[in-house]
């Protein structure tokens, strides 16, 4: 009987060593499966993600050049304007034409080429489109009907300047030319004729080498007829090629503008081409370069994505830092790529010894938004404000300074300038004392750039830096438990650690899914959709979803309902992205065994929505950049985790629906945030 029962004591223990190293075996399994799983969900998203948003990338950066391309040809065109208008307003110009000695008009034009070397020729016509003077002279030209030519007709429709169409200048030497067109217009602007500037166009190809287009990308113009008039193998004497029945050139012709992938029937390759129309003078810019070459960097960055995918696989749990640390590396690589264009001048404002203003530059429109005849003459101040940061308060002493000191004065940062739409941009500013030939000073020129786009350039850097820093502790912290678990025995501390391990890793994703948000805001894709909204449904639904939050932090969310079913036109998606994020922040942030109410009204035809808590409020020193990047109250120390970026998220989303946030708050009494929403 002893045998037996130590028989049968000998196959239960069997059984029993043989069902645990059954659990063994298949508990590694399950922790892969747990980590693989939605790792290969998530690859899958961000392979096909990234190729469209590196594609999204390829079309921008050819968007951009070709932007800047048309930019510089009109600022060129912009600038023989200016120069034609400079000549032809000269007062011994049109007074010697009035007289009828247009030969001695010209005299006081000439030498002007050795100035300006890319005028080839100067030419005065008089009303019916008759050469008078040239310089070169040409006597076999004088007196010669040109009403036929474009210039003439385009400069005579309105008696404006005009920038003609390309043409082969014949006889020999025979080159290609673009004009511009000035009229002449006498002291009681009476039209007497009209001053032609020939500009070869070779001149136009010497533009267009000033831009860099990448590996095996070029240029080319076309003018307002199709013909090619500016490309890198182009000489200036060729005969000129109509573009006009290409379907690139048409769309410019049409003043359409974008990127198109079409088949290089000569070169046997489909290449990438960005269009855009010159401003003003009815020219178009394109920007051609190899499809291969133009989305080699979009390849790349998917390769590495599969790539990363493949070796989280392989590797399973032990190289997750490693794979989490390079993707946040591609993101912050991404992200410095892209382009911000801008610097394309200064702004110059002359004010007089009363503050007003005697001269605004084109640039110091475009800055500030006043035009030039919304400025002109007008005070200074009521034009132009600067606010000094962080005081907020309104800076010009720099100013005055320059004018009695007669030194130059400048601001270099720390300084904001309100546009006429009320935005405001960093700016860096100087100001200079006029001083006439007595030695008094009659006023300032004050010199201003944008400098916004450097400062959010480098905000960005310092954001991606950060939410790499976020993402060590949570990661960190998923494999310790993951290796944990694999190493214990006791299924119930198994059980624990994979449950910290899996929060972690939520933790990572709420990261993540606010990194997406925020990249999405930044680069302005983010449009909303109006639709009418329940506002009991939508507040149910993030009651529902925030309850056990609330319960774990031992926090009761209170949600009083609309006394009706009221509904408003909004997005639903970013409404409850906005009350989801203040309301979060309220559990979070409320003391425990603490009411987290959330109230509703109507006032003046918006919904209002109050959120209250009972924490430890905001203090004072952190109440002006709550709603900034990243941003963490002081006074709660580490232990509450988030991502900072909840707040700053519910503004801009707030802003993209019209509305508008504000809060209330004071130390140890707890923060109340209002929304208001217009009902439309």
């Amino acid at each position: 009987m002893n045998n037996e029962r130590g028989g049968t004591s000998i196959v239960v223990g069997g059984a029993i060593k043989e069902k645990v190293n059954e659990m063994k075996r298949f508990s590694l399994p399950v922790i892969l499966a747990m980590i693989i799983s939605p790792l290969v969900i998530a690859g899958v998203y961000l392979s096909v993600r990234e190729f469209k948003h590196q594609t999204s990338i390829a079309f921008e950066r050819r968007e951009a050049i070709v932007s800047l391309g048309a930019l510089l040809i009109k600022e060129k065109f912009d600038g023989i304007v200016d120069v034609g208008m400079s000549l032809a307003s000269r007062p011994m110009v049109y007074q010697n034409i009035e007289k009828g000695n247009w030969s001695k008009s010209i005299e006081n034009i000439d030498g002007i080429q050795q100035y300006l070397p890319y005028i080839d020729a100067i030419n005065l016509f008089d009303k019916e489109g008759v050469m008078k003077a040239r310089i070169p002279s040409a006597p076999e030209t004088i007196g010669k009907s040109f009403a036929y030519r474009d210039y003439y007709q385009g400069v005579s429709k309105e008696w404006k300047p005009y920038v003609s169409a390309a043409f082969l200048r014949v006889p020999e030497p025979r080159y290609n030319v673009v004009t511009v067109a000035i009229p002449i217009r006498s002291s009681n602007q009476n039209v007497l004729g009209f001053l032609l500037l020939a500009i070869k166009a070779d001149e136009v190809v010497n533009w267009s080498n000033e831009l860099n287009v990448g590996s095996h990308g070029y240029i080319i113009v076309v003018d307002k007829k199709g013909q090619l008039v500016g490309h890198l193998k182009m000489n200036g004497g060729d005969e000129l090629i109509d573009f006009s029945s290409v379907a690139v050139v048409k769309k410019l012709l049409n003043g359409e503008h974008g990127v198109d992938v079409f088949f290089d029937t000569v070169d046997n390759e489909e290449d990438l081409a960005a269009y855009a129309s010159v401003e003003k003078y009815g020219y178009g810019v394109m920007v051609v370069q190899p499809k291969d070459i133009a989305f080699a960097g979009r390849n790349q960055e998917v390769v590495k994505i599969a790539l990363i995918l493949a070796l989280i696989i392989v590797i399973v749990g032990f190289s997750s830092y490693r794979i989490l640390k390079n993707k946040a590396m591609m993101q912050g690589q991404r992200d410095r790529e892209r382009l911000f264009l801008d610097s394309i001048g200064d702004g110059v404002v002359a004010i007089d010894r009363n503050w007003n203003i005697t001269l605004w530059n084109r640039m110091a429109g475009v800055i500030s938004g006043w035009s030039n005849e919304e400025a002109l003459g007008k005070p200074f101040r009521s034009i132009i404000k600067f606010l000094k940061e962080p005081e907020r308060e309104e800076h010009f002493s720099f100013i005055e300074e320059a004018i009695v000191s007669g030194n130059v004065q400048s601001v270099k940062k720390g300084l904001l300038l309100v546009r006429k739409d009320g935005s405001e941009i960093a700016i860096a500013d100087s100001a200079a004392s006029v001083v006439n030939g007595r030695g008094q000073s009659e006023g300032a020129i004050i010199v201003f750039r944008d400098i916004s786009k450097g400062l959010a350039s480098d905000r960005m850097h310092s954001d991606f830096s950060y939410a790499t820093h976020q993402l060590r502790t949570p990661v960190t912290e998923a494999l310790w438990n993951i290796e944990t678990a694999q190493k214990t025995h006791n299924v119930k501390k198994r059980n624990e650690n994979l449950e910290f391990a899996h929060d972690a890793i939520l933790s990572v994703k709420d990261l993540e899914e606010h990194l997406i948000t925020v990249s999405e805001i930044d680069r302005g894709v983010v449009v909303p959709h109006i639709v009418s909204v329940k506002i009991n449904d939508a507040l149910g639904d993030l009651k529902e979803k925030l309850h056990p939050k609330a319960k774990l932090r031992k926090v009761t969310l209170s949600v009083e309902m609309t006394p009706v079913s009221l509904e408003v036109n909004t997005d639903p998606k970013l409404l409850k992205g906005v009350l989801y994020e203040i309301m979060d922040n309220a559990i979070l942030y409320g003391h425990e065994g603490t009411i987290v109410n959330v109230q509703t009204s109507l006032q003046d035809g918006n919904i209002i929505f109050e959120i209250g808590d009972h924490g430890r409020g905001i203090s004072t020193e952190d109440q002006p950049i709550i709603f900034t990047k990243f941003f963490r109250g002081s006074n709660h120390g580490t232990k509450i985790a988030g991502s900072g970026l909840g707040l700053f998220v519910a503004k801009e989303y707030v802003k993209l629906l019209g509305g508008k946030i504000w809060f209330n708050s004071e130390e140890g009494e707890g923060t109340t945030f209002f929304v208001s929403i217009p009902v439309r």
